[in-house]
Order: structure tokens, then sequence, then C-alpha cells
């Protein structure tokens, strides 16, 4: 694995504090990934990506004030270069339709999330250029 790939800024979002504990220790061990900051709502995923401009928000589906499918409409359409990946840990009645919906880049069962997270960040760099060598100005 060449050093230079690009590590993914990622803002995590989830109003379960044992899961966003767990979640960021997954992100951790992955090479290619950065936890740069950690929210429990929407209105906190929208106003973080806002103040750290992340390539990815990972974050939950089920959260007080806003969901993650309203902070996932806002978010793409106020910063679409920015990738969101809503998880949940039920099978809400469709939720893979209103994920893709809301902008989401991808929906993943939180119980899938070990195993799917490092396929989706793949296609997600691929689709952004995110391992492309950087062009020197």
């Amino acid at each position: 694995m060449l050093h230079s790939e690009k590590r993914i800024r990622t803002v995590v979002v989830d109003d379960s504090a044992d899961y966003l504990h767990y979640l960021c220790v997954f992100l951790e061990s992955l090479s290619n990934v950065d936890v740069i900051a950690k929210g429990c709502s929407g209105r906190d995923a929208v106003m973080l990506a806002h103040e750290w401009m992340p390539d990815l928000v990972l974050m939950d589906v089920r959260m007080p004030e806003m969901t993650g499918l309203e902070a996932a409409a806002q978010l793409t359409r106020e910063l679409p270069d920015i990738i969101v990946i809503l998880t949940s840990a039920f099978e809400i009645e469709g939720i893979w339709r209103l994920s893709r919906q809301s902008g989401a880049f991808a929906f993943v069962m939180k119980e899938h999330l070990t195993h799917d997270l490092p396929r989706l960040l793949e296609l997600a760099a691929s689709e952004k250029g995110w391992n492309q060598p950087r062009k020197s100005a």
C-alpha cells in the first residue's frame, strides 16, 4: 500500500454514545480513515460538516432533533463534495429508497458496517478521486 494514500477525514454522528465509541475504535483501525469530529444529532452533523469540511459523514438515521435523512439531504445540497453514509440498527420501511432520495451515498445496516464499510470507502474514493495523485499547482 502506498503511503501517499489519502486518509479519509470523517465525521461520525450517532446518538448512542456506546455505538459512537465502538464505531470510532473500528474506524481508527482502518489505515485510511481519520475521525476528525463526533456528534450525536443530525444538527451536529450539519454544523460539524460545515466547520470541518470532512470527506465523509457517517451517521445514524434515527436521531433526536434532526434525523440522519434530514441532515443528509441538507448536507448533500449545501456541501455536495461530502460523501454521506447512513446507518441504522433497524430495518426501517423504505429506508434504502429514502437514503437514496436524501442524496446519501449509501445506507448500511449497523450489523454489517464493519464488513461493508471498507468496500463502500473504496467505491467512494474512486468516485471522488480521493486516491488520485494530487496535482501540484
